[in-house]
Protein backbone atom coordinates (compact mmCIF):
# COMPACT_ATOMS: atom_id res chain seq x y z
CA UNK A 1 0.00 0.00 0.00
CA UNK A 2 1.16 3.88 -0.63
CA UNK A 3 1.39 6.29 1.25
CA UNK A 4 -1.18 9.17 -0.09
CA UNK A 5 0.86 12.40 -0.90
CA UNK A 6 0.60 15.98 1.35
CA UNK A 7 -0.14 17.59 -1.85
CA UNK A 8 -0.12 17.05 -6.04
CA UNK A 9 -0.14 19.50 -8.50
CA UNK A 10 -0.18 18.69 -12.40
CA UNK A 11 -1.81 20.09 -15.38
CA UNK A 12 -5.22 19.50 -16.32
CA UNK A 13 -5.93 18.09 -19.87
CA UNK A 14 -7.50 21.36 -21.39
CA UNK A 15 -4.45 23.47 -20.01
CA UNK A 16 -2.08 20.99 -21.52
CA UNK A 17 -4.62 20.86 -25.02
CA UNK A 18 -4.22 24.50 -24.85
CA UNK A 19 -0.46 25.18 -24.32
CA UNK A 20 0.27 22.31 -26.93
CA UNK A 21 -1.97 23.89 -29.34
CA UNK A 22 -0.35 27.38 -29.60
CA UNK A 23 3.18 25.35 -30.16
CA UNK A 24 0.93 23.69 -33.14
CA UNK A 25 -0.27 26.84 -34.72
CA UNK A 26 3.09 28.48 -34.16
CA UNK A 27 4.31 25.58 -36.22
CA UNK A 28 2.19 26.00 -38.69
CA UNK A 29 2.85 29.47 -39.10
CA UNK A 30 6.36 29.19 -39.66
CA UNK A 31 6.12 25.82 -42.14
CA UNK A 32 3.42 27.66 -44.21
CA UNK A 33 5.79 30.68 -44.33
CA UNK A 34 8.83 28.56 -45.13
CA UNK A 35 7.44 26.31 -47.91
CA UNK A 36 5.44 29.62 -49.69
CA UNK A 37 8.57 29.91 -51.91
CA UNK A 38 8.96 33.49 -51.09
CA UNK A 39 12.57 34.93 -50.13
CA UNK A 40 15.61 33.66 -50.22
CA UNK A 41 16.36 29.61 -49.76
CA UNK A 42 18.11 30.03 -46.77
CA UNK A 43 15.45 32.25 -44.88
CA UNK A 44 12.61 29.92 -45.96
CA UNK A 45 15.16 27.05 -44.42
CA UNK A 46 15.66 28.15 -41.32
CA UNK A 47 11.71 29.11 -40.65
CA UNK A 48 11.20 25.41 -41.60
CA UNK A 49 13.96 24.35 -39.32
CA UNK A 50 12.37 26.24 -36.62
CA UNK A 51 9.11 24.48 -37.56
CA UNK A 52 10.17 21.51 -36.58
CA UNK A 53 11.75 22.56 -33.10
CA UNK A 54 8.58 24.25 -32.51
CA UNK A 55 6.66 20.42 -33.07
CA UNK A 56 9.63 19.05 -30.34
CA UNK A 57 9.28 21.79 -28.13
CA UNK A 58 5.33 20.93 -28.12
CA UNK A 59 6.23 17.26 -28.25
CA UNK A 60 8.41 17.86 -24.93
CA UNK A 61 5.77 19.85 -23.09
CA UNK A 62 2.92 17.56 -24.05
CA UNK A 63 5.24 14.58 -21.99
CA UNK A 64 6.22 16.62 -19.42
CA UNK A 65 2.93 17.93 -18.00
CA UNK A 66 1.54 14.24 -18.16
CA UNK A 67 2.80 13.72 -14.83
CA UNK A 68 2.51 15.82 -11.87
CA UNK A 69 4.16 17.08 -8.76
CA UNK A 70 3.94 15.20 -5.68
CA UNK A 71 5.18 17.14 -2.32
CA UNK A 72 5.82 14.10 0.57
CA UNK A 73 7.65 13.76 3.53
CA UNK A 74 9.24 17.12 3.03
CA UNK A 75 10.10 16.47 -0.80
CA UNK A 76 8.87 17.73 -3.79
CA UNK A 77 9.30 15.23 -6.72
CA UNK A 78 7.99 14.40 -9.68
CA UNK A 79 5.61 11.68 -9.80
CA UNK A 80 8.40 9.04 -11.45
CA UNK A 81 10.24 10.31 -8.06
CA UNK A 82 13.13 12.76 -9.29
CA UNK A 83 13.24 15.07 -6.12
CA UNK A 84 13.18 18.81 -7.27
CA UNK A 85 13.90 20.42 -3.84
CA UNK A 86 13.87 19.01 -0.33
CA UNK A 87 11.54 21.63 1.84
CA UNK A 88 14.55 21.57 4.17
CA UNK A 89 16.84 23.65 1.76
CA UNK A 90 14.32 26.14 0.80
CA UNK A 91 14.50 29.87 2.65
CA UNK A 92 12.30 31.40 0.26
CA UNK A 93 8.89 31.11 -1.09
CA UNK A 94 8.02 33.80 -3.75
CA UNK A 95 4.76 34.14 -5.58
CA UNK A 96 4.05 38.10 -5.51
CA UNK A 97 3.31 39.90 -8.76
CA UNK A 98 6.84 41.00 -9.69
CA UNK A 99 8.13 37.75 -9.13
CA UNK A 100 10.35 36.20 -11.73
CA UNK A 101 8.47 33.01 -11.84
CA UNK A 102 6.32 31.40 -13.99
CA UNK A 103 2.52 31.49 -15.52
CA UNK A 104 0.28 30.78 -11.96
CA UNK A 105 2.95 29.62 -10.14
CA UNK A 106 6.00 29.73 -7.77
CA UNK A 107 9.73 30.05 -6.88
CA UNK A 108 11.77 28.39 -4.07
CA UNK A 109 14.97 30.22 -3.07
CA UNK A 110 17.01 26.96 -1.87
CA UNK A 111 20.42 27.10 0.62
CA UNK A 112 22.69 25.24 -2.25
CA UNK A 113 22.67 24.98 -5.89
CA UNK A 114 20.19 22.50 -7.34
CA UNK A 115 20.74 20.08 -10.74
CA UNK A 116 19.63 21.53 -13.63
CA UNK A 117 16.67 20.39 -15.25
CA UNK A 118 13.68 21.51 -17.06
CA UNK A 119 10.12 19.95 -17.60
CA UNK A 120 8.15 22.44 -19.92
CA UNK A 121 5.23 23.91 -18.57
CA UNK A 122 5.74 22.45 -15.55
CA UNK A 123 8.51 23.33 -13.84
CA UNK A 124 12.59 24.25 -14.19
CA UNK A 125 15.02 24.21 -11.94
CA UNK A 126 18.35 26.98 -12.56
CA UNK A 127 21.12 27.00 -9.66
CA UNK A 128 19.38 28.06 -6.11
CA UNK A 129 15.83 28.79 -7.89
CA UNK A 130 13.32 25.99 -8.48
CA UNK A 131 9.74 27.55 -9.97
CA UNK A 132 6.80 25.41 -10.60
CA UNK A 133 3.79 26.47 -13.05
CA UNK A 134 2.94 27.03 -16.38
CA UNK A 135 0.15 25.09 -17.35
CA UNK A 136 -0.56 24.29 -13.45
CA UNK A 137 -4.18 25.89 -12.20
CA UNK A 138 -3.22 29.26 -10.46
CA UNK A 139 -5.34 28.25 -7.41
CA UNK A 140 -3.14 25.30 -7.12
CA UNK A 141 -0.30 26.63 -7.52
CA UNK A 142 -0.93 28.82 -4.91
CA UNK A 143 -1.98 26.56 -2.49
CA UNK A 144 1.01 24.70 -3.04
CA UNK A 145 2.63 27.90 -2.13
CA UNK A 146 0.99 28.93 1.36
CA UNK A 147 1.84 24.63 1.93
CA UNK A 148 5.72 24.91 1.67
CA UNK A 149 4.88 28.47 3.21
CA UNK A 150 3.05 27.06 6.66
CA UNK A 151 5.61 23.74 6.24
CA UNK A 152 8.38 26.33 6.70
CA UNK A 153 6.62 28.36 9.84
CA UNK A 154 6.07 25.27 11.71
CA UNK A 155 9.19 24.08 11.13
CA UNK A 156 11.06 27.97 11.86
CA UNK A 157 8.78 27.52 15.45
CA UNK A 158 9.96 24.00 16.17
CA UNK A 159 13.69 25.15 16.23
CA UNK A 160 13.21 28.63 17.81
CA UNK A 161 14.27 27.63 21.15
CA UNK A 162 11.53 28.18 24.30
CA UNK A 163 11.53 32.44 25.84
CA UNK A 164 9.38 31.72 28.59
CA UNK A 165 6.59 33.78 27.62
CA UNK A 166 7.19 36.53 29.77
CA UNK A 167 8.11 38.67 26.96
CA UNK A 168 6.05 41.74 27.76
CA UNK A 169 6.99 41.81 31.47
Amino acid sequence: MTEQPDFRIGASLLRRIFAAAMFALLAIVLFKMGFSGEGPLWGRGLLVVFGGLVVAMGVWLWQATEGGLVLQDGVLALEDGRVLARLEDVTKVERGAFALKPAGGFVLKMQKKQPFGWGPGLWWVRGRTVAIGGVVHPAAGKAMAQFIEAGMAERALQERPDEGGDEGR
